[in-house]
């Protein structure tokens, strides 16, 4: 199994600590870092699109089945087929869609792929997009103008199988005409920093653009449409996966507003934005597509993967290699700092003699307030780190936090990795970690002690999880 590595370099690290600390302990940090590495290595694996795609999409001579347990949905005699690829694991769904179907009668008339440059390739036989996330881009742009050129005139003996996964939201922007796609990036980039949540921000993105919030499946009208969907949100709410271009939405403009007042971004939106949104809270007809528009007739979604999924298939793999694990949260959605402490609180009430790891499941908000570098999970790390320290100084601990789409926020890292130790590093460094803290400065200090997690692409999104290993 290939294993996914930190940016630390083992060899330079043992050479640079040996005098600090002896060679048991840099024994079992090394081993023990590679343990929370391999586990999340197998837990990205578990739920890439190569891997679990041909678990659901089945095509025998000219019919097309997709299953989702017991549920079957069956198209026959499909006059056109349509193969739309859209957010971070593009590119794999695609090969894989393109596999299944090379060995068939039916042929894919176009297929296009729309996937962040981390994870970009050319897939032959597919118009592919290299875009731009988390800050959408012209190239994105470009790549929606063309599905919306692809998709028109199509007939209602068509299908087109819309490939979703996260990211898709940033890397489709299809601004409504009123604003412009600078308007869009403006708004999206202080939603970002505002302390909202995925879902939040996903009520605003739908109402600004033609084809989130369900606006994607107008363009495919009268066709049939069927999504197949890798979440990257609590709960795999349809809705708020990549703002849910292939289902109905349920929010409405008032609801953008009272979010844009609720963070106080209101007054500091572009004007234009703020003039549209004005109009639509008194014009019904630029609404997003409700639940009973017919343009959902012919419309049905299947989830193929998620955070829970990749939680699990890591506690399994746990459970085989004989190791102690236990699933302690699903579905976070809270602010960094406040999970570090519900989480070492929650440590402080588990008894056991054994080794156990942990695992955790989700997606955490920062409010951005300085101007330093790093995401999410690297800052959770550090907020982690220093509460244990505070609350729990005894116990000895490893800790991996990370994006499973091998990125975390606007930085080049996926997440981090710590230990007990750590914090002693900081210190050594001179680095006053609640200054760096304040400044949302994570990336330079996990840098400065090699506990940044930089990996590529990973072809597959289910947000983020962590792996605790408690000694």
């Amino acid at each position: 199994m290939k294993i996914l590595r930190p940016s630390f370099k083992m060899k330079s690290l043992e050479t640079e600590l040996s005098n600090r600390i002896n060679s048991i302990e840099l024994s079992n940090k090394k081993s023990n870092f590679n343990l929370l590495l391999e586990l999340f290595n197998y837990g990205v694996e578990s739920v890439q699109p190569k891997n679990i795609l041909k678990k659901f999409l089945f095509v025998q001579k000219n019919k097309i089945t997709i299953k989702e347990n017991h549920k079957i949905k069956i198209y026959k005699k499909v006059k056109s087929l349509f193969i739309i690829c859209i957010g971070k694991a593009s590119v794999d769904m695609a090969l894989t869609a393109k596999s299944i179907f090379s060995k068939t009668s039916i042929k894919i008339k176009k297929g296009v792929v729309v996937v962040n440059k981390e994870n970009f390739k050319d897939v032959k036989g597919f118009k592919c997009f290299s875009s731009g996330h988390p800050i959408p881009n012209n190239e994105g742009l470009k790549a929606a103008k063309f599905i919306k050129n692809t998709l028109k005139n199509l007939d209602k003996d068509d299908l087109v199988l819309m490939l979703i996964s996260g990211g898709g939201s940033a890397l489709l922007p299809f601004p409504v005409n009123e604003i412009s796609l600078k308007d869009k990036i403006l708004t999206n980039k202080l939603l970002l920093s505002s302390g909202a949540n995925i879902k939040e921000i996903n009520s605003v993105r739908k109402h600004l653009s033609q084809v989130k919030g369900g606006n994607l499946i107008k363009m495919c009208y009268p066709a049939k449409v069927h999504g197949l969907i890798l979440s990257d949100v609590i709960g795999d709410d349809l809705g708020s996966i990549s703002s849910g271009m292939t289902t109905f939405d349920e929010t409405n403009f008032s609801d953008v507003l009272s979010i844009l007042k609720k963070y106080k971004l209101w007054q500091r939106i572009p004007i234009k934005v703020k003039n549209f949104i004005t109009k639509g809270l008194n014009d019904l007809n630029l609404e997003t597509p409700k639940k009973n528009n017919k343009v959902f007739k012919e419309t049905a979604n299947t989830l193929i993967g998620s955070n829970r999924l990749c939680l699990k298939n890591i506690d399994s793999y746990c459970k085989k290699k004989k190791l102690n694990s236990k699933i302690i949260f699903y579905d976070i959605d809270m602010n960094v700092k406040k999970f570090s402490e519900y989480f070492v609180e929650k440590i402080k009430t588990i008894k056991t003699k054994k080794p156990l790891i942990l695992l955790s499941g989700g997606e955490t908000t920062v409010k951005v307030k300085g101007n330093g570098k790093g995401g999410r999970n690297q800052e959770f790390s550090l907020h982690f780190l220093k509460e244990m320290k505070r609350k729990n100084p005894e116990k000895e601990f490893f800790l991996l936090s990370a994006g499973t789409d091998g990125r975390d926020g606007p930085t080049n890292a996926a997440g981090g990795i710590v230990f007990t130790k750590s914090i002693d590093e900081i210190k050594k460094n001179n680095i006053n970690l609640n200054e760096e803290l304040k400044k949302n400065n994570s990336y330079d200090v996990l840098k400065k002690i090699n506990s940044l997690v930089i990996i590529k692409g990973t072809n597959t999104n289910v947000a983020d999880i962590q792996i605790l290993l408690l000694l």
